[in-house]
């Protein structure tokens, strides 16, 4: 991802700044480093971010139903849920992050894609959306 500094702090950096809306206008709280990206918890729903800095770098949002309890379910791709609920195509929201600056465009695109998503992730239609995914 070029040579101008660490391409994880970056992406890191970006995550933040883009999905931040979460926090600000959702009530999620976050971000919480893992492994690969950055966590955000909301009520009933956790979004992560993932850099997949392997042979074919990508970038993957994924959103995941949490019980009250705290456990948590599979989770489903954010390209596969915006598909599902009418919101564009996948193309909308593409992984392939080969250099630094498609990485952080991915970030852009990811968070966008989310922002359109939420009012149907935050209803009551979250789990038939949901559901959908898996089936197909």
């Amino acid at each position: 991802m070029g040579n101008r500094g660490d391409p994880t702090e970056a992406f890191l950096a970006e995550v933040g700044v883009e999905f931040a809306f979460l926090v600000e206008d959702a009530g999620f709280s976050g971000p919480e480093p893992t492994d690969n990206g950055l966590l955000f918890h909301g009520v009933g729903l956790d979004v992560q971010v993932w850099f997949l800095d392997g042979h074919e770098p990508e970038v993957t949002t994924l959103v995941t139903p949490a019980a009250s309890d705290g456990v948590r379910a599979r989770g489903v791709r954010l390209d596969q849920l915006y598909v599902a609920s009418g919101c564009g195509p996948a193309q909308d929201v593409p992984g392939s992050a080969p250099t630094r600056r498609a990485t952080l465009k991915r970030v852009h695109q990811h968070a966008a894609a989310l922002r359109r998503l939420m009012p149907q992730l935050l209803g009551a239609e979250v789990s038939p959306l949901i559901a959908r995914c898996r089936q197909g």
